[in-house]
């Protein structure tokens, strides 16, 4: 059955003309960037959606559904160390910085490692503080 299954799968590529080498980040895009993953049926962990079919051109539709936000954790002997990613970024308005920044992040596999320990949230150099009172 899986053999016959790619079978079909390599036949309907060379019959569209679709290299047998196209990647998901070469057939998924977000506002242009390429976007890694598949469905959940398929096993990932990055999971996205897009409403059709993979075209003539092996390009699927606009993704416009998937994880959304993504973490992973190692806890370690000197305290949790983690990674996050918002796949779909900070802003819904096209014409916000943020609005895919972490997108971008996400398509080249970079994600944001997060601080935990005093001295990690000390050391970071953006870091700001504002005492509330009352």
């Amino acid at each position: 059955m899986v053999r016959l299954a790619l079978a079909d799968a390599v036949a309907a590529f060379q019959a569209g003309g679709i290299p047998l080498t196209l990647t998901p980040g070469q057939a998924q895009r977000y506002s242009s960037i390429p976007i890694p993953g598949c469905t959940e049926g398929e096993g990932c962990f990055d999971r996205v959606r897009m409403r059709g079919i993979l075209g003539a051109d092996g390009r699927y539709p606009e993704v416009d559904t998937g994880s959304t936000f993504m973490m992973a954790v190692e806890l370690t002997p000197a305290g949790p160390r983690t990674r996050t990613i918002l796949t779909y970024s900070l802003s819904a308005d096209p014409s916000s910085p943020h609005h895919t920044d972490q997108t971008v992040l996400f398509s080249r596999g970079q994600w944001v490692t997060e601080r935990f320990t005093e001295a990690e949230i000390a050391a970071d150099p953006k870091l700001r503080t504002s005492t509330v009172r009352g």
